[in-house]
């Protein structure tokens, strides 16, 4: 056996610590294969001697960026700063601007309906349009694909999917499918699966996960071999109404229909312009959000969204949004006063809520960012007026609520069905006068009430503690599992009489200030 003096001049034996650094490496790796969610945190080992990724994100900003931007960039998200780098105007001299640098008069062509905006919302109510044998013009300003957020879908998109003929084109894509939704209580760690087969209509099983710049483009690709005339990008500068029409007047030229639909989004084109836009004032709202890779996905099922409520209702919730090609979106959501207060940038924000989180910091701690934290408003807003005479509001144009329950891209393709059914009646009626639209502005609000009293009920701790032990209460799971399906419409749910109804327990009188 060699000497001590021998093993010495060969370069000595390998150092003990790095050793027992390599049984700590393989150590992780098999806790992070456990559940977490049902731990009790006096059975854990202390984070920070276990886990890396909290003192990583303490790390200054500029570090951790730096770091972050070694790792190749997943698809889309490369794109998501210099996208969100445009800010929308929100007032009428913004969108002067645009008209003072427009300039052109020349005509696009005469349809039968305009739809100002490309994403999910236009793009089906386009495509529904063109199915009922209508001429459609689409205006959207960015090239597709183009990031977004807003990743989780609903089941109860999937039958207007069907009717567009979109379904399985979808269902080719190899997206993730979810059959349910994971919430979380963080400081307790309770927790509850809600299951979409379990609804009060089982016939609504699953949706999607999808990353949303190839999604929205899939859909727009389907109205255009449908018939529909889709300029892009092209931007609306203005729009005027007579007698005998509706005028669009873009960059590129102007187009004139018989009714104009703003499924703009948050951009709210018509609804800035008419200084119809009111914010909820209890819902101010920041999101600080990255994709990334090796984040610990739901135990249950992967495919799974996972929503985790923390502190008060100046605090927020984290989502846990998996996709396909082994990336998972992360986002942080927040009161806007907490986060100005913070005095923190958007990353190190996001890094410090993971690292408090009891749920999420075991989730995310071996988790690789591809890209840098971004940050959006999610304020909450209404308009004034859904509809007019030739024109309506569809979506997030007209109406945002809180993403909590991944309400988005359903209401918007909700709001394109009813929006198509009610211009279909007034073709056929050839009256296209305010009248003729307002059971589609009656049937949104309805909806939106419905979900702007279950964010209100989730923000309050004895319902979000009936939420993660419903299983007790088959009758009242089903009702829960039934609104985050998007069954909001179901006269049988006796839970949306509960959150909504004349003196409901959760009914909220700012919603019915402005939503009438």
């Amino acid at each position: 056996m060699p000497s001590r003096k021998q093993r010495a001049a060969r370069g000595g034996k390998r150092p003990k610590p790095a050793r027992k650094g390599g049984a700590k490496v393989r150590a992780r790796k098999k806790k992070a294969a456990r559940p977490v969610a049902g731990r009790k945190p006096a059975k854990r080992k202390p984070a920070p001697k276990a886990r890396p990724a909290p003192a990583a994100a303490a790390q200054p900003a500029r570090a951790r960026a730096e770091n972050d931007q070694a790792t190749p960039a997943a698809p889309m998200v490369s794109q998501a700063a210099a996208a969100l780098a445009v800010k929308p105007p929100q007032d009428l001299a913004g969108y002067r601007l645009d008209e003072r640098a427009d300039g052109r008069n020349d005509s696009l062509g005469t349809f039968d309906v305009t739809v100002i905006g490309g994403g999910p919302g236009g793009s089906t109510l386009a495509a529904l349009l063109a199915k009922q044998g209508r001429t459609v013009a689409v205006v959207e300003r960015s090239e597709f694909p183009r990031f977004r957020i807003g990743e989780s879908l609903l089941p109860f998109s999937i039958d207007i999917w069907e009717k567009t003929g979109v379904l399985p084109k979808i269902h080719q894509q190899g997206y993730c499918v979810k059959r349910g939704a994971r919430f979380v209580i963080d400081e307790t760690l309770e927790e509850e699966c809600f299951w979409f087969r379990n609804g009060l209509d089982p016939n609504h099983p699953y949706a999607f996960q999808v990353q949303r710049g190839p999604f929205d483009k899939l859909l727009l690709d389907h109205a255009r071999e449908l018939g529909v005339a889709v300029f892009q990008p092209a931007t609306a500068t203005g729009w005027a109404v007579d007698a005998g029409g509706a005028t669009l007047v873009t960059d590129r030229g102007s187009i004139r229909s018989q009714i104009l639909c703003d499924v703009t989004g948050r951009w709210t084109f018509l609804s800035a312009r008419q200084n119809q836009r009111r914010v909820h004032p209890a819902h101010r709202k920041i999101t600080c959000y990255a994709h990334f890779t090796n984040v610990v996905r739901c135990e249950q099922d992967p495919n799974n969204i996972i929503i985790v409520r923390f502190g008060d209702t100046r605090m927020g919730w984290f989502w846990l949004i998996p996709f396909s090609d082994g990336t998972t979106s992360v986002g942080v959501v927040a009161d806007a006063t907490y986060y100005r207060q913070s005095g923190l940038t958007p990353h190190e924000f996001f890094w410090r809520s993971i690292q408090q989180s009891r749920s999420m910091a075991p989730r995310m701690r071996d988790a690789v960012a591809c890209c840098d934290v971004l940050m959006e408003a999610d304020f909450s807003y209404t308009s004034e007026r859904q509809v007019g005479d030739r024109w309506l509001k569809v979506g997030d144009a007209g109406v945002f609520v809180d993403p909590i329950f991944s309400s988005g891209v359903f209401l918007s393709t909700k709001a394109a069905e009813l929006a198509a059914d009610a211009i279909g009646r007034a073709f056929a009626a050839r009256d296209f006068r305010e009248a003729m639209f307002l059971d589609y502005e009656h049937k949104i609000r309805q909806g939106t009430r419905v979900f702007w009293a279950f964010i209100d009920a989730f923000y309050n701790r004895d319902f979000l503690k009936q939420m993660v032990t419903s299983r007790r209460r088959p009758m009242l799971q089903s009702s829960i599992t039934s609104l985050l399906a998007g069954d909001v419409f179901n006269d049988r749910n006796a839970l949306i009489t509960y959150l909504t109804g004349e003196g409901g327990a959760y009914a909220d009188t700012e919603v019915k200030k402005l939503l009438g």
